[in-house]
C-alpha cells in the first residue's frame, strides 16, 4: 500500500537532508574563511615585526622572541626570508639587515595577496552553498504543498463532493475504485456506509409505498361502512324507530360524533395517499382573495363561536390568487381551526397578507395561544405528530391537518412554516407564488 504518510515522510527527509548537506558545506566554507583571515592577521603581525626590527635594541630576550615568531611561520618562503633577517639582526649587520627585511616584506606581501584571493574564492563558495540550502528549502516547500494538494486535498475534495451528494439526496452514482492509501481507506469506509444508506433508502421507499397503498385500500374499505354507520345513527337519533330515552340519545350522539371523527380521519388519509402518489391534480383559477378568505372563515364561524374566539380578516379587494380554491381552502381551514383550538377564550385569530422580498405572497394565521416550544416546531408538520403544552397536553385531533396543509401548499409551489413565542402566540404562514393586484401597491 502506498502510504501517504510514508511518501510525505520520504519527501521531507530528502528535502531536509539535501538542505542540511548544503548548509553544512556553507558552514565548512565559512570556517575556512575564518582560518584564512587568521593567517592574514598573523601575516600582518609578522610584517609589523619586520618593520620594527631595525629599531629594536639587541637583547637576548628580543632574540628569543624573534625565534618564537620564526617557529610560528608555516610558509617556507616566508620562513627563509624571516630567518635571513633574524640572522642579520643576530650578527648586528645593519646593511645586511635592511636587505633581508626588504626581501621578507616582499614575501609577506606576496603571501598576503594569495590569502586575499583564496578568501574571495571561499567566500563565493559560502554564498553559493547558503543560497543552495535556502533554495532547496523553498523548492521543497513548494513540492510539499503540491504533494499535499495532490495526495490529500484533491481526494478530500472529491470525497466531500460525494458527501454533498448525499446531503441533496443524490444517492445513485458509480463508486470509483479508491487508491491504496489512508484516504483510500476513508473512501472505502464511506462507500460502504453510502451503500448501506442507499439500500436502507430503497427499503424505506418500498415500505413507504406499501404503507401508502395499505392506507389507501384500508381507507376506501372503511369509508363505506362508516358512512352507513353514520346514517344509521342519524336515523336512530331522529326517532325513526321510535323515541329514545335521554341516556340512549346521549350515547347515540357520542357515537355519531366519534363516527364523524373517524370519517374525517379516513378522508385525510385518502387525501394524503393521493398527494403522495401524485394523483391529486389541481384546478387552479384566478380567485378573489377576499371572497376565498371569507368563505373559509364562514365555514369556521361555528367552531369559533363555541370556543369564544373572534376571527378577523385583512380586507384586500384588489388581490387575486391563482389557486385551486377547494384544496387551498382545506389547507387554510386546517391552520385556522388549529389556531381556534389553541386560542384562549376571548382571544382573536387574524388572517393577514404581506409580500416577501422574493415577490411571493405571504399568508399568515396569527393566534394568541400558548405558543409552540422550539423542540416541537419541526415535527408538527409531520404525519401523526402534534405539539403539546402544559395547558393542553394533547389537543384531540388526527395529527394530519398540518401535514395535509403542508402538502397542499407545496403542490401550489409555495412553502409553509411557523414563528412562535411561548406564552405569546404563534404565526403559521405559507407562501403563494402566483398572485396579482389591480392597485398600484399592496397594503401590508
Amino acid at each position: 500500500m502506498k502510504s501517504i504518510r510514508g511518501m510525505l515522510a520520504l519527501l521531507t527527509f530528502l528535502i531536509l537532508g539535501a538542505s542540511a548537506l548544503a548548509a553544512w558545506r556553507a558552514w565548512d566554507a565559512r570556517q575556512q574563511v575564518l582560518a584564512v583571515e587568521a593567517k592574514m592577521t598573523s601575516s600582518m603581525e609578522t610584517r609589523t615585526i619586520l618593520l620594527m626590527m631595525e629599531e629594536l635594541p639587541y637583547f637576548d630576550e628580543t632574540l628569543r622572541r624573534l625565534n618564537l615568531e620564526l617557529q610560528r611561520i608555516d610558509n617556507d618562503e616566508r620562513r627563509i626570508a624571516f630567518k635571513d633577517a633574524l640572522d642579520a639582526y643576530a650578527a648586528r649587520k645593519p646593511e645586511k639587515l635592511k636587505r633581508a627585511i626588504r626581501s621578507a616584506l616582499r614575501a609577506e606581501s606576496k603571501y598576503h595577496e594569495e590569502l586575499r584571493r583564496q578568501r574571495a574564492v571561499i567566500e563565493d563558495r559560502v554564498v553559493k552553498f547558503a543560497g543552495l540550502a535556502w533554495g532547496i528549502l523553498a523548492a521543497g516547500l513548494m513540492w510539499s504543498l503540491l504533494a499535499i494538494n495532490t495526495l490529500i486535498f484533491r481526494q478530500l475534495r472529491h470525497l466531500s463532493r460525494r458527501m454533498l451528494d448525499f446531503l441533496v439526496d443524490r444517492y445513485s452514482y458509480q463508486f470509483s475504485n479508491p487508491e491504496a492509501n489512508e484516504l483510500g481507506d476513508l473512501q472505502r469506509t464511506f462507500n460502504s456506509l453510502a451503500q448501506k444508506v442507499i439500500n436502507t433508502m430503497d427499503d424505506l421507499k418500498r415500505l413507504d409505498s406499501a404503507k401508502s397503498e395499505f392506507l389507501s385500500i384500508a381507507s376506501h374499505e372503511l369509508r363505506t361502512p362508516m358512512t352507513s354507520i353514520k346514517g344509521s345513527l342519524s336515523l336512530l337519533a331522529s326517532g325513526v324507530v321510535g323515541q329514545l330515552d335521554t341516556n340512549s340519545l346521549r350515547l347515540i350522539k357520542i357515537a355519531e360524533g366519534e363516527t364523524d371523527r373517524l370519517i374525517r380521519l379516513i378522508n385525510d388519509l385518502l387525501d394524503l395517499a393521493k398527494i403522495e402518489s401524485g394523483n391529486l391534480p389541481l384546478n387552479c383559477q384566478w380567485t378573489s382573495w377576499d371572497q376565498f378568505c371569507r368563505r373559509t372563515l364562514e365555514g369556521l364561524a361555528g367552531l369559533a363561536v363555541n370556543a369564544d374566539v373572534r376571527l378577523e380578516q385583512m380586507s384586500l379587494p384588489q388581490l387575486e390568487v391563482n389557486i385551486d380554491s377547494d384544496r387551498l381552502q382545506q389547507a387554510l381551514t386546517n391552520l385556522v381551526s388549529n389556531a381556534i383550538k389553541f386560542s384562549p377564550k376571548g382571544g382573536t385569530v387574524r388572517i393577514s397578507v404581506s409580500r416577501a422580498r422574493s415577490g411571493e405572497l405571504i399568508v399568515s394565521v396569527i393566534d394568541q395561544g400558548p405558543g409552540i416550544p422550539p423542540r416541537d416546531r419541526d415535527l408538527i408538520f409531520e404525519k401523526f405528530r402534534q405539539g403539546t403544552t402544559k395547558e393542553n397536553p394533547l389537543v384531540k385531533g388526527t395529527g394530519l391537518g398540518l401535514a395535509i396543509a403542508k402538502a397542499l401548499v407545496e403542490e401550489h409551489g409555495g412553502g409553509i412554516g411557523v414563528d412562535s413565542e411561548v406564552g405569546v402566540g404563534s404565526t403559521f404562514w405559507f407562501t403563494l407564488p402566483h398572485w396579482r393586484e389591480n392597485a398600484d401597491r399592496l397594503a401590508a
